[in-house]
C-alpha cells in the first residue's frame, strides 16, 4: 500500500489559458501509527476495529481483482471461440464450394465449374493472405484501459 501522486499541467499562450490538476491517492488500509495512538486514547478498542475494517477492505480488493481477472479471461476465451467457429465455418464453405465445383465439372459444366472453383480458391487465398496476427494480451489490456 502506498501513496500515489499525479500532476497534470497545461498551458496556452494565446488568450492565456492554464490548467493544473494535482491528485493524491492514498490506498493505505490503516492510518499511520501516530494517528492510531491518538485514536487509542479516545477508544481503547479502536485497534481491533481498525484491523477488522482493514481486513474487510483487503478482502474486497482481492475479490474485485479476481472478478476483473475472470471477466478478462471470459472475454479472451470468447474471442478464441469466435475465431475457432469462424475458421470452421469458413473451411466448410470453401470445402462445399470445392465439392460444388467438382460436381459441376463432372456433370459437364466446364465453364461454370471452373469459374466457381476458381472463385472459391481465390476467396480461400484472399482470407489466408489478409489474416491479421492476433494481438498479445498485454497490447489488448493496454487498449482496453
Amino acid at each position: 500500500m502506498s501513496t500515489k501522486k499525479s500532476h497534470i499541467q497545461a498551458a496556452k499562450n494565446g488568450n492565456m489559458a492554464r490548467v493544473e490538476h494535482t491528485e493524491v491517492h492514498d490506498d493505505n488500509l490503516l492510518p499511520d501509527a501516530a494517528e492510531i495512538a491518538k485514536l487509542k486514547e479516545i477508544d481503547p478498542d479502536i485497534l481491533t476495529w481498525l484491523k477488522a475494517t482493514a481486513e474487510k477492505e483487503q478482502n474486497f480488493r482481492h475479490k474485485a481483482f479476481f472478478e476483473r481477472t475472470s471477466i478478462v479471461d471470459n472475454h479472451n476465451s470468447r474471442g478464441h471461440n469466435t475465431a475457432r467457429y469462424g475458421l470452421t465455418i469458413y473451411f466448410l464453405l470453401v470445402a462445399g464450394a470445392g465439392v460444388a465445383s467438382f460436381i459441376l465439372l463432372r456433370d459437364g459444366h466446364n465453364v461454370q465449374g471452373s469459374i466457381f472453383g476458381g472463385a472459391a480458391g481465390l476467396l480461400a487465398l484472399a482470407v489466408l493472405v489478409t489474416k491479421k496476427a492476433p494481438t498479445s494480451p498485454t497490447e489488448e489490456t493496454k487498449n482496453n484501459k
